[in-house]
């Protein structure tokens, strides 16, 4: 079971400073190689001690769509065999002809939603994700330098059933924010501000992304643990 909690904060950067998400400031190149490195040196994400068998790689496709930096998702088809109908970033299991994992995530990328692999600046990865199942899972920091429309994409729709991108300022708006609480004990950040709602894996590393690239007072997104209330009974006297 779990619950989802919204996040209370006030949301103060107004226009005075909508520069945090003007794409002059966000995707130039001191500032990726910054959020590059920060992204890089984040503390492992490990789910169990084992190490999974099982290795593959999620592209975080900046782009800019309508004139806004965005986040680029797609929403997996409802036929296949894990995680159907979930909102993820491109990606897939690592081929045996792919020299490594931040090859897979390109592979994918392409495969999936037809972006040229020339469109496609790659800026660094984080650690390696290992999931409670038998998969770890990197992720790839990707720009897309082409112009984008989702619509024009040439979308594989036997993986993808949508293609969505939604902007930063949405994805950093503590109002369409919160986290989901897993009765096992841990939670996990949640984002309300596209057309499906980003949880699970995928909002993980959109989190820990956006801790990367953004400054802390364009993104601070705070995930906690709320301990359940437990009942007592008293024997009557």
């Amino acid at each position: 079971m779990l619950v989802f909690y919204p996040v209370y904060r006030i949301y103060r950067l107004g226009n005075r400073n909508s520069s945090f998400f003007n794409a002059n400031n966000v995707l130039n190149e001191d500032n990726l190689r910054k959020a590059a490195v920060k992204f890089a040196n984040m503390k492992p994400i490990r789910f169990q001690t084992q190490e999974p068998y099982k290795k593959a790689a999620v592209l975080i496709p900046l782009c800019v769509v309508d004139n806004k930096v965005s986040l680029l998702y797609t929403l997996r088809a409802a036929n296949l065999k894990s995680h159907r109908a979930q909102v993820s970033f491109p990606g897939g299991m690592l081929d045996d002809k792919d020299k490594n994992l931040e090859y897979t995530a390109l592979r994918e990328t392409t495969e999936e939603l037809g972006i040229k692999e020339s469109s496609i600046v790659l800026w660094g990865t984080g650690k390696l994700i290992v999931t409670r199942g038998d998969l770890s899972v990197l992720p790839v920091i990707g720009q897309i330098t082409e112009k984008l429309k989702c619509t024009s994409l040439n979308v594989n729709y036997n993986e993808v059933e949508d293609v969505f991108a939604v902007p930063l300022e949405n994805l950093c708006n503590p109002k369409l924010s919160g986290y989901t609480q897993f009765r096992s004990g841990y939670s996990m950040p949640v984002f309300f501000g596209a057309p499906k709602k980003i949880w699970g894996l995928t909002a993980l590393i959109t989190n820990e992304f956006l801790k990367a690239l953004m400054p802390a007072p364009a993104y601070a997104h705070p995930v906690k643990f709320v301990p359940m209330i437990k009942s007592h009974s008293f024997n009557s006297l």
